[in-house]
């Protein structure tokens, strides 16, 4: 945990250059708020909400989340000029990835879309490295007990590029673990040290608390 923490930190360091100079006044478009007035109403239990399928039950209604604000952001990811919405836990906390971004939205034809999501058991963060404003995905989760999944990728005009994925699995018949990446086998050194530089570049997003 103390190493997570300190890589997080670097983050932090990584990301202020990142967004150096990006602050201006930010204008929510209309399709965002209704997107959410979609999440507080189902965060509220309304019926109809829970039925939709864009509304993200088990993230937002778990129990072991209920006392994490939620909140929200404006960044502009892909760099077209309009600002994506993104989601997310609105303060960090160690012990509970409170860097956690639950859902991205896009706009699509004056529309708002979704672009990707979290859940319960693929934690997702937005990462950024230095000054070159080069945003990316970072995933971490489990397929099952006995298979952890971690993985990066690019964002480039909201398409996902350079993918990478790390795979854990533990043969319960054996007790042996093997580690890929991409499919190809590696050694637990190689891929422990690729996870590390991917935590590194986590880029904490200030999020505005949703009410």
């Amino acid at each position: 945990m103390k190493k997570l923490c300190l890589l997080l930190m670097t983050a932090v360091l990584c990301c202020t250059a990142c967004m150096a100079g990006a602050e201006k006044e930010k204008t929510m478009p209309e399709a965002y708020e209704q997107v959410l007035d979609m999440v507080k109403k189902g965060m509220a239990g309304d019926p109809d909400t829970l039925e939709n399928e864009d509304f993200n039950s088990v993230i937002y209604l778990e129990n072991h989340y209920s006392n994490q604000k939620v909140g929200w952001a404006l960044e502009d990811l892909d760099e077209d000029g309009e600002d994506e919405l993104l989601i997310g836990r609105t303060a960090y906390d160690p012990e509970t990835d409170v860097l956690w971004i639950f859902d991205i939205w896009t706009m699509a034809e004056g529309k708002a879309q979704l672009f990707e999501r979290g859940w319960e058991r693929n934690r997702m963060y937005l990462t950024a490295e230095g000054g070159k404003k080069c945003y990316g995905l970072y995933f971490e989760g489990a397929n099952s007990a006995f298979e952890s999944i971690f993985e990066h990728c690019l964002i480039r005009g909201l398409e996902k590029s350079e993918q990478e994925t790390i795979i854990c699995f533990t043969d319960i018949d054996t007790d042996t673990v093997t580690w890929t990446l991409n499919d190809a086998e590696i050694e637990e050194a190689e891929a422990l040290k690729k996870i590390d530089e991917w935590r590194s570049i986590i880029c904490p997003v200030e999020m505005t608390v949703l009410e």
